[in-house]
This record gives structure tokens, C-alpha cells and sequence, in this order.
């Protein structure tokens, strides 16, 4: 809800707001109701769900290798050092996604 009111509230000018952070806002605010859809419309079983189910969780994945590749180039081309253990904790978070997104992936390929 905090991004949400973030976002409006930068939108319209009320509150200072850096051009980065307004992007990662306005994605936040764009996919968060795509994800209580896509979850609903799952928990209905509805033929859509599962669809939307697949690119949600496709979309979170890519994201976590996204992360996990900044983390090992970021040390290469700034002054930053390298986080090992910052990367682990990004793998460990991703399996979340990962491993819904093979079983699901599983499953619709044993449906076909």
C-alpha cells in the first residue's frame, strides 16, 4: 500500500522522487494487482489463471536471475565488492518461484 500511495502521491507532484524509484513504483503498482488477479482466478480454477499463472511466475523467476546477474556484474564495473553472501540469499529467495514454475511447467507438459 505504501508504494502504491508513493506513486500517486509522486505522480502528482506532491512528493520529491527519484526517476529510478518512480519506474520501480509504477512497475510495482502495475504487476502487484496482476498478481492478486492471476491468484484468485487460480484458486477458481479458471482455465485464464492457469495461463497467467505461468507468465507470473515466469516474470518472478526471470527477475531473480536478473537480480543475481547485477550482483555478479556490479562488482566488475563499480567500486562496489563483491557479496557472496547477498547472492545466496537472492538463490535461496528465488527457489520460491523456481520450483512452482517447474512443477507447473511439469504439469501442463504431462496435460498436452
Amino acid at each position: 500500500m505504501q508504494t502504491f500511495v508513493a506513486t500517486v502521491s509522486a505522480l502528482i507532484g506532491g512528493a520529491p522522487i527519484i526517476r529510478t524509484e518512480l519506474a520501480l513504483h509504477i512497475a510495482d503498482a502495475m504487476i502487484s494487482p496482476v498478481w492478486v488477479v492471476g491468484g484468485v482466478l487460480l484458486w477458481r480454477r479458471k482455465a485464464f489463471g492457469y495461463v497467467a499463472g505461468l507468465g507470473l511466475l515466469f516474470q518472478a523467476s526471470m527477475l531473480f536471475v536478473g537480480l543475481i546477474i547485477v550482483l555478479l556484474i556490479q562488482p566488475l564495473m563499480t567500486t562496489a565488492s563483491f557479496a557472496p553472501i547477498d547472492i545466496l540469499v537472492v538463490f535461496a529467495m528465488s527457489i520460491i518461484c523456481f520450483i512452482p514454475l517447474g512443477l507447473f511447467t511439469r504439469g501442463a507438459v504431462k496435460n498436452t
